[in-house]
């Protein structure tokens, strides 16, 4: 028998060196060489904002570090909560020790977050532009002042934004992978993050829901979705059970001496009611609250001193009585009662703030890394955020529809939208809870959302494309008269 040597030559198994030289050129090849340039220049841009900007204290970091009566941090971290922060930030800063350190430890967590989504994004899209395009605008973003200023802020906003990032990119890598590593580190980031603010339980929720859907419709991930539900449940029971003991510890670290439920309250008091002539108004004739001549001095509010209108406010025994029963619903309750006035305001002064640009002096010292006008693109002026964002999302479901989107990439539509509808609803939510600092309050669904338009213009532009090149296919079949071949895909 005669045997072909050609033949005997294509089958002789190639080296191992000769074939780690192929599969490094194929890579070089594909779009992994252009994300492996995009994530080293991101890191690099992240390291060199970390290295040249300080650590920057609040009054609320004494609470989260223990630096009330010098430092002590373990006097700030407890499991069963006696202390005045939920442990999740506590604990951070407890294990790095100096500001220095804490600021470095929320710089790393949010780079590595931020390189997680672009991840699990890169790999839920098909096409090349759209993979490209939604790696850049992510990073561009997270490279914005109004982002990266809360890594070096010592508060728990930034720890919050990371582990919502990193419990989501890891979830969405579960999803396609089914690795209990994967889906172990969602459980335990996620939990982590249950005890970072108590503001996010909307956006947590989210979780457990997403576990849900992937359970029914797929049998293969019903235990390990079983087993990891159980364990967010317990955790969920965990953060509720800490919730009363907390809040009552918090008032020996707080301005006013209360707990913080009631300086809650006194902020809403002094930043809202007293400044606002209809709302006060409202809030006596329409909510029942008492009159009290102790707070009405203007130079109270004027100067932004707590301490002395708690002071005010304690002398307010028939008002306190009533804050102890209405205190928590009576954002709600005012919005039920003054719709017109609450629309108003909210839509012309606080959203705008929540939602769009950072008082960056207020929060950080913020250095120069990206030209303002590449910032101005995610973080337009105060004035135009709400209606630009509006159009934007408007925009991107029109995209959607156009494109097939809403059938071609049905999961990161309804990503997008359910991230930017809960966006909205958790800062309305919140506000309503809290006043004052609506900048700082809102910053975390101020980027949800940013990043939830950028998830639907990308599955938008993917779609799109993904169909264009389905009808260049089709066409070039159709004027052959044959099917085209496959191409030639290199193993990874």
């Amino acid at each position: 028998m005669v045997v072909d040597s050609s033949v005997v030559e294509r089958r002789r198994p190639e080296p191992a060196n000769r074939r780690g030289v192929g599969r490094f050129r194929s890579w070089l090849r594909g779009d992994r060489s252009l994300l492996a340039v995009l994530l080293v220049a991101f890191v690099a841009a992240r390291l060199s904002i970390a290295a040249r900007v300080e650590a920057f204290r609040t009054f609320d970091t004494r609470s989260y570090a223990g630096l009330l009566d010098g430092p002590n941090p373990t006097a700030t971290v407890s499991f069963t909560g006696h202390a005045p922060r939920l442990w999740g930030t506590p604990l951070l800063y407890s294990l790095a020790g100096s500001d220095p350190a804490r600021a470095w430890a929320q710089a790393l967590i949010g780079t590595a977050a931020w390189v997680l989504l672009v991840l699990a994004l890169w790999i839920a899209l098909r096409t090349t532009t759209a993979r490209v395009c939604a790696a850049t605008a992510l990073f561009v973003l997270a490279l914005t002042r109004a982002v990266y200023v809360w890594d070096h802020t010592l508060t728990a906003e930034s720890l919050s934004i990371s582990l919502g990032l990193l419990a989501f990119g890891l979830l969405a890598l579960w999803a396609r992978r089914r690795s209990w590593p994967l889906l172990a580190a969602t459980v335990l980031v996620t939990v982590w993050w249950m005890f970072v603010r108590q503001d996010m339980l909307l956006f947590i929720a989210l979780v457990p829901a997403v576990l849900v859907v992937l359970a029914w419709r797929d049998r293969s991930r019903r235990w390990p979705a079983v087993v990891a539900l159980g364990a967010l449940l317990a955790g969920l029971a965990w953060n509720a059970a800490l919730l009363g003991p907390t809040d009552q510890t918090f008032s020996r670290w707080s301005a006013s001496g209360r707990s913080q439920t009631d300086e809650t309250f006194l902020y809403r008091l002094m930043v809202e009611v007293q400044r606002d002539p209809a709302m006060h108004r409202a809030y006596h004739d329409e909510l029942g609250m008492p009159q009290c001549q102790a707070i009405e001095d203007p130079a109270l509010v004027r100067r932004w001193n707590v301490r002395k209108f708690s002071e005010a406010y304690a002398r307010c025994g028939e008002l306190q009585t009533w804050a102890e029963e209405h205190e928590l619903g009576v954002g709600f309750r005012y919005a039920l009662a003054e719709p017109e006035h609450y629309r108003e305001i909210m839509g012309h002064r606080i959203l705008p703030m929540a939602l769009g640009s950072t008082e960056l002096h207020t929060y950080g010292r913020p250095v120069t890394m990206l030209p303002e006008a590449v910032g101005s693109v995610f973080y337009p002026p105060r004035h135009l955020a709400l209606p630009l964002i509006g159009g934007a999302a408007a925009l991107a479901l029109l995209a959607c529809v156009a494109t097939g989107a809403v059938r071609r990439r049905r999961w990161l539509t309804a990503i997008g939208v359910v991230g930017g509808l809960v966006s909205v609803a958790s800062v309305l939510a919140s506000l309503m809870l809290s006043a004052g600092e609506y900048t700082r309050f809102g910053i975390q669904e101020a980027i949800y959302l940013r990043i939830s338009l950028v998830v639907l213009a990308v599955a938008a532009l993917d779609a799109g494309l993904t169909r264009r090149r389905e009808r260049a296919g089709a066409s070039a079949r159709g004027e052959s008269g044959e099917a085209a071949p496959r191409p030639y895909t290199p193993a990874s």
